[in-house]
């Protein structure tokens, strides 16, 4: 039986007013159906705040972690630097007291474990305690031999000290007909040298025997010759614009002449012959050592 038109006109209202209610039907509806997603969605705000305050608190955190480790590293640094200056201080007073009587066999020991130390743990001593504590144990080698040891260790920690750049000259290679000659004594082994710039002929390095002219085609030679590593004798040399590095330097106490050379880092076989003291004396004096020895 089909309904009547009341009853159809019945059930079209309540759809309708199922589907789109009206007044508090209306709001009610509204809040059931957005009250879900509202929480989820405060939730999800709630977790957002909990996450940004968390991450501030570790942000914090590390900030102040590292200003910690930053503040404790420069005290640290400042700390090591004290450490350092007194240790320096300590070897410098040590030095002065062993060189004021250089000939005690006590004094000699202790120089030298000074020397030692300084070399290792890279102090820099000052040149004018190194020179004249040098010099002092030179003036007594003639009559304490263990004390010409300590001044060639003296010199040898002088030449430590010095310094040369080559790199501020400008690059060159052996010029043709250029000849430089040098000696080793059988058992060692041999200085590799090399060269740097190039200048007039009369300003040019030379590492020739002495009395020997130059051999040369041209009108220019280097600048500097540069030997690095090994052993070398230079008796009976004539030596100008030389630089030598970490070489062991053998000398004899025969005739020598040297303008512009650089002892670095080197080590020494010398005589205690007044020329071996001259020498050992030029050393301890200046970087550049300028000497006339017959």
């Amino acid at each position: 039986m089909p309904l009547s038109e009341d009853n159809q006109k019945w059930v079209r209202d309540e759809i309708k007013s199922a589907i789109f209610p009206n007044g508090w039907s209306r709001v009610a509806n509204r809040i059931r159906y957005w009250s879900l997603p509202a929480a989820c969605v405060g939730g999800v705000l709630a977790l957002v705040a909990i996450v940004i305050n968390q991450n501030n608190s570790l942000n914090n955190r590390v900030s102040q972690e590292s200003e910690f480790r930053g503040s404790t590293t420069v005290r640290l640094k400042t700390i090591e630097d004290r450490l350092s200056g007194i240790e320096k201080s300590l070897l410098t007073i040590r030095i002065g007291q062993a060189s004021s009587s250089p000939i005690s066999q006590r004094n000699i020991k202790d120089a030298k474990q000074v020397l030692e130390s300084a070399k290792k743990d890279g102090v820099q001593l000052p040149t004018d305690v190194v020179e004249q504590s040098g010099k002092n144990f030179i003036k007594i080698a003639s009559k304490e031999p263990a004390a010409w040891d300590v001044a060639l260790r003296f010199a040898e920690y002088r030449s430590y000290l010095n310094t040369f750049n080559p790199s501020v000259l400008p690059p060159g290679a052996r010029l043709p007909g250029t000849m430089y000659t040098a000696m080793v004594e059988v058992g060692y082994t041999p200085v590799a040298f090399s060269v740097v710039g190039a200048v007039p002929i009369d300003k040019a390095a030379r590492f020739n025997k002495i009395g020997e002219a130059l051999r040369f085609n041209t009108n220019q030679g280097n600048a500097f010759i540069i030997g690095v590593g090994g052993a070398v004798s230079i008796d009976d040399y004539e030596l100008r614009n030389v630089v030598f590095q970490s070489v062991h330097i053998m000398y004899r106490g025969g005739p020598l002449q040297t303008k512009n050379v650089y002892f670095i880092d080197c080590t020494f076989d010398f005589p205690s012959s007044l020329n071996g003291q001259e020498i050992a004396t030029a050393i301890l004096s200046s970087p550049s050592i300028n000497l006339a020895l017959s």
